[in-house]
């Protein structure tokens, strides 16, 4: 478990990682936007701790876009290309040393 500071770290993090690598809405330039996605940390948090594989993170972030925030296509398939999903969950894969 981690102590305050050391959770308060890892979530500036995720949400650092979350606006330069995934950006499914791409507001990564709007500095009134910085906390735009700050409603998913907490799972993508639990999915760290759980030491989640960046194949449960990818799909976390999929569902979100899909689901929760409706970016997809007329086949409902997510606008964001897999890429920014890969790159943004490796990323996070790479906290995990918090976690150790």
């Amino acid at each position: 478990m981690l102590d305050k500071e050391a959770s308060r770290e890892v979530r500036s993090k995720i949400r650092a990682i979350l606006m330069a690598e995934w950006d499914p809405i791409g507001v990564n330039d709007v500095p009134e936007a910085a906390d735009e996605y700050d409603s998913y940390i907490g799972g993508l948090y639990e999915l760290l701790v759980q030491r989640a594989s960046e194949e449960k993170i990818c799909a976390y972030q999929r569902h979100i876009e899909i689901d929760r925030m409706e970016m997809v296509n007329s086949s409902r398939e997510p606008l964001l290309p897999d890429s920014n999903r890969n790159r943004a969950a490796a990323s996070l894969n790479n906290l995990d040393r918090y976690f150790r």
